[in-house]
């Protein structure tokens, strides 16, 4: 039978040193009351990233997004500036927008209230009898946003309890030396895996199962790595060389793009692996950067939202098209052997007789930070008194 250790203690095994941390208890993974308290403490009341905005160029370029139970509107205004609002319209609730495009104003389909880019109502027909009614006092609710290295926060909650820059302290200096904030993203693809949220998170941020869930595609690409950077954000990051390309298979290694533009020596044949906290990771390379964007569905099962992005220079070029196709193909061919061990791995977290294991120091150390963020949080907040007195 499982233990009678409760969820806080248990917790609390994984706020010790790398080399003696154990893992996320497996109940974080199959119970939804758990998951409540995630999307309150984790996702609610902190700064998460959505993704690069490379693809919103242009004044009214957006795209739109279900973030938790959140339908949202991510919109570049007049002033070039980033803007989050909650895609509902402030008449009667309809949805405003879907998928993306360009826009010169946010126009309701249901009775065609109309809002500027900046999210003021400038349009409300028939609405001049209605008492008190004052048109440039309406505004859609729009939510806390930043970029940072061509990469969007979005806080919801109005009261912050850090700015940005607090939360992710030196994520900037660490990216410094590949140009993120001038990729162009060139492929975007959205999917559901049957796994828990962090599950699927993780598996991107180790190496110890490379040799055996990817041993003919990319296992022999990656060397040991570094041990991760010292951050003082919520984040991790870990850095480490490569036989080749690391966003190419082992056999398509003679398709690799120019690197970067301006990248210095020391991180050529390399990539560095970086979780943005909780749920944005994502790789870069000599000549490519591929996000995974992840938010629960409950439980067992999330949505991954994928995007790959190049160098302007590198899109523009004739070969560009073919070449790249081989990039997609090695992001494709990971993940689709991923699935399976990740919904197996799901299977067994939902075993009453599942325990915490212990982590590689080294090969999972992305793992371990997250593991030690993710239990501060839950242990210091509210909400998890819920659940600290049960039997998990």
């Amino acid at each position: 039978m499982v233990d009678n250790l409760n969820l806080e203690e248990k917790l609390k095994n994984c706020l010790k040193s790398h080399d003696a941390s154990s893992c996320i208890p497996p109940v974080c993974y199959s119970n939804e009351e758990i998951l409540e308290i995630e999307k309150d403490v984790l996702f609610k009341k902190q700064w998460i990233c959505i993704g690069h905005i490379s693809f919103l160029k242009k004044a009214g370029d957006y795209i739109t997004k279900e973030i938790l139970d959140t339908p949202v509107i991510i919109i570049r205004d007049k002033s070039k500036k980033i803007r989050v609002f909650a895609n509902v319209c402030r008449h009667r609730s309809a949805k405003l927008l879907e998928g993306k495009g360009n826009t010169s104003g946010i126009i309701c389909p249901f009775h065609s209230w109309s809002y500027n880019l900046e999210g003021r109502l400038k349009g409300a027909p028939n609405m001049d009898d209605a008492k008190s009614f004052k048109k440039d006092e309406i505004l859609l609710k729009e939510f806390h946003s930043e970029v940072r290295l061509g990469l969007c926060f979005v806080h919801f909650e109005n009261n912050l309890e850090k700015n940005l820059d607090e939360q992710i302290d030196n994520f900037e200096n660490i990216h410094s030396k590949w140009p993120m904030e001038t990729l162009v993203s060139t492929r975007e693809r959205t999917f559901n895996v049957n796994c828990n949220w962090k599950a699927f998170l993780e598996v991107f941020n180790e190496y110890y199962h490379l040799p055996y869930v990817h041993p003919e595609t990319i296992g022999d690409v990656y060397k040991l790595p570094n041990f991760p950077d010292t951050t003082n954000g919520a984040f991790t990051s870990q850095f480490g060389r490569t036989s080749g390309n690391g966003a190419l298979l082992e056999n398509e290694q003679q398709f690799a793009l120019p690197d970067m533009p301006g990248l210095s020596s020391d991180v050529l044949n390399s990539v560095r692996y970086t979780w943005i906290f909780p749920n944005l990771t994502f790789a870069i390379g000599n000549d490519a950067l591929w996000i995974y964007e992840v938010h629960p569905l409950n439980s067992d099962s999330c949505k991954v939202f994928q995007t790959t992005c190049f160098p302007e220079s590198t899109v523009k070029l004739s070969s560009f098209e073919k070449l790249s196709k081989q990039y997609y193909h090695r992001m494709d061919a990971a993940i689709e052997e991923d699935i399976p061990a990740l919904e197996n791995q799901q299977a067994g977290l939902r075993n009453p007789y599942a325990e915490p294991g212990r982590f590689s120091p080294l090969l999972e150390a992305n793992v371990v930070s997250f593991a030690n963020w993710y239990s501060k949080k839950l242990i210091g907040s509210d909400s998890l008194s819920l659940s600290t007195n049960k039997n998990l």
